[in-house]
């Protein structure tokens, strides 16, 4: 990376706590940055995600006073999420569309600074190979960011922004050369992605098919998919009913779980392996499409990598 964006983020440093892929042994993980240097340029995609920065594993939402619900008192840092990738940045946008209108999450986004980077623009984007989408000209046009920088083949590079945030940010840390891209939605102009709506359909006339009984013999259930996933968004609410502190926490939670289901009186819907994992497909390419116009997968093929048992979503999906 150049001196210019050096010089930027060591700026920024002062001001917020920086997260980025950096290597981690044989892998490249996303954590906090101690030193500049550390973070990796290389664009390979990194193991864990940034959905913990946005929605953190366990997170403390009200106090329980007089037998009142009192929302937390929470201080959230300022944060800059640095090197996210296209396809994290597909996540993000879904995420930014899912919870809306959630006070914390969105407290925590005022607060953080999303930075994406590509490391050879666009070619990166084509080479992760996204069966659920068309490769869109008018990429940064719908997704959700801050500051962009766009690494070309030919050693050029480019800054964008796409926030007032962004903009002034980059003023402030002496970045004029710039262009700025107004977010244009999530949806293409030219409507939903056609390979999504097709697998949609496919997805919604293939409950009970061959394939979910043949994951039903090798499926643990562990349930590593969903929390390695960018765009897994589901959640359990705990009540502590603990005298001295007593209190409403969120905790990530997985319909691979024995208790994901369980409602009073003992029932459980998901009471097979084969029903939990065709709900956790039917999730993403089904629910998520219909309600967001958008894949509940963007294709970072982490859940193939995690699964113990070797499934790999590519191939589930071509048999289905």
């Amino acid at each position: 990376m150049n001196n210019e964006i050096q010089v930027f983020l060591n700026k920024l440093s002062e001001e917020f706590f920086l997260f980025a892929p950096q290597q981690d042994g044989a892998v490249i993980n996303i954590k906090e940055v101690r030193d500049i240097g550390d973070v990796d340029w290389s664009g390979r995609m990194p193991t864990n995600t940034w959905k913990a920065l946005f929605l953190p594993a366990r997170e403390k939402m009200f106090d329980i006073s007089d037998g009142r619900l009192v929302k937390s008192k929470t201080s959230q840092p300022k944060i800059a999420a640095i090197g996210v990738n296209v396809v994290d940045l597909k996540a993000l946008t879904l995420l930014e569309l899912v919870f809306s209108r959630d006070v914390y999450y969105q407290e925590r986004r005022c607060n953080t600074l999303i930075i994406g980077y590509s490391s050879s623009w666009p070619n990166d984007y084509k080479k992760y190979k996204i069966f659920s989408h068309n490769f869109e000209e008018d990429i940064l046009e719908h997704l959700i960011f801050d500051i962009f920088i766009a690494q070309f083949a030919v050693g050029r590079m480019k800054i964008y922004s796409g926030s007032e945030k962004g903009q002034h940010i980059l003023e402030e840390g002496g970045i004029k050369d710039y262009e700025h891209i107004e977010f244009a939605g999530p949806i293409s102009e030219k409507g939903p992605d056609k390979k999504m709506l097709l697998l949609k359909k496919k997805m919604e006339s293939s409950q009970g098919k061959r394939i979910w009984h043949e994951l039903n013999k090798i499926c643990i259930a562990c349930g590593k998919c969903s929390i390695n996933c960018p765009t897994c968004f589901c959640f359990d609410l705990e009540d502590s009913v603990d005298p001295d502190n007593p209190e409403r926490v969120r905790k990530w939670g997985s319909c691979f779980y024995n208790d994901f289901s369980l409602v009073a009186g003992g029932g459980k819907e998901l009471d097979t392996v084969s029903k939990k994992i065709f709900f956790w497909y039917y999730h993403k390419f089904v629910r998520i499409p219909f309600e967001y116009m958008m894949p509940g997968c963007v294709g970072c093929g982490r859940c193939s990598k995690v699964c113990p048992v070797g499934i790999k979503i590519e191939e589930v999906l071509k048999k289905v």
